[in-house]
């Protein structure tokens, strides 16, 4: 993957490696020089056990009725029952 270097000496990382390294606004990151040519980064996490599984739980279920065609009071009274019951879960850990 490939980004550049901004006029602040910036680097965005592209989403798909946030992604994948579950990184969050706040995370630090180490950067070392690693040869004449390569750097590397070392995640430094600042979530607690609970933010971890929260953030997981929240990733699992984005996106997941963006298709869905058969909406009506009763399937979000559901949802939001099902969602309710998962915040508990982690709440209760």
């Amino acid at each position: 993957m490939k980004t550049r270097i901004s006029s602040k000496g910036q680097i965005t990382l592209p989403s798909e490696v946030r992604r994948k390294l579950n990184l969050l606004t706040g995370d630090e990151l180490y950067v070392k020089a690693a040869g004449e040519n390569s750097i590397l980064l070392e995640v430094k996490k600042n979530k607690t056990n609970a933010q971890n599984k929260t953030t997981e739980a929240i990733n699992a279920s984005a996106g997941l009725w963006k298709n869905r065609k058969d909406f009506n009071d009763h399937t979000i009274r559901e949802m939001r029952n099902a969602d309710s019951k998962r915040l508990e879960n982690l709440i209760h850990e």
